[in-house]
C-alpha cells in the first residue's frame, strides 16, 4: 500500500514539473543468467575427496528499474536508468582447519545507475542500449555494464503504455555474468 501510494505522489509531483515528453517506465524483467558461478565465486565445484566447495547454485535473473526518458525527436528518447538485479545463488560446504564443516551461501544482487538511449521503429517496437554503473550489494566492488533490448508496446490509454520487451545485460563481474531476460512494464507518458 505504502510504495503505490509513493507512487502515485511521485506521478502527480513529476507531472506537474515535467517538461514536454517526457517519459516514465517501470520495468520487471524475470530470466536466466549465463555465468560460471564457480568462477564467478572464485569457488571450486565440490569434491567428495575433499567433502568441499560449491555444492548447490541458481542463475535465476530477476531486474526490476525506472526509466526517465526526453524525447529527443518523434523516434528517439534518453535519459537515466536506475535498477537492481538478480545476478544468481550460490552455495559453499567448506571445513576451516580443526573444525567441523560449515556452509556458507548468498545471493548476488547489483543496483546500477546508467543512461539509455531508445529508437522507435515500425509501429510500437523499439530499441534501447546504453551504459551503466553496477555496485555488489555484496560490498565485492562495482563494474560497467552494458543493456540492449528490444520491445513492443501495447497502448492502453492516451498516456499509459504497457511495454514488452526482451533485453540482455552484459556485467562485467567475475567470469561476466549476461542476464538474458523478458518482462513488462509499466510507460506513463507526461504531457501527452
Amino acid at each position: 500500500m505504502r510504495k503505490s501510494a509513493f507512487f502515485l505522489l511521485f506521478l502527480a509531483i513529476f507531472s506537474t514539473e515535467a517538461p514536454a515528453q517526457t517519459i516514465v517506465n517501470l520495468q520487471n524483467n524475470f530470466g536466466y543468467t549465463l555465468v560460471n558461478v564457480s568462477e564467478a565465486m572464485e569457488i571450486p565445484e565440490y569434491s567428495e575427496i575433499s567433502d568441499a566447495g560449491l555444492v548447490e547454485w541458481n542463475q535465476f535473473n530477476y531486474k526490476g528499474l525506472i526509466q526517465i526518458l526526453f524525447k529527443k525527436s518523434e523516434n528517439v528518447s534518453f535519459g537515466p536508468e536506475i535498477g537492481i538485479n538478480r545476478l544468481y545463488y550460490w552455495e559453499e560446504k567448506h571445513i576451516p582447519p580443526m573444525s567441523s564443516p560449515r556452509w556458507r551461501w548468498g545471493t548476488i544482487w547489483t543496483a546500477h545507475l546508467g543512461g539509455i538511449v531508445r529508437k522507435s521503429f515500425a509501429s510500437h517496437y523499439y530499441v534501447l542500449t546504453g551504459a551503466s554503473l553496477h555496485v555488489f550489494l555484496n560490498g565485492s566492488g562495482a563494474t560497467i555494464g552494458i543493456p540492449f533490448a528490444v520491445g513492443h508496446e501495447l497502448p492502453i490509454s492516451k498516456v499509459f503504455t504497457i511495454p514488452i520487451e526482451f533485453r540482455i545485460d552484459v556485467v562485467f563481474g567475475n567470469a561476466v555474468p549476461i542476464g538474458l531476460g523478458g518482462g513488462v512494464g509499466l510507460k506513463y507518458n507526461f504531457n501527452r
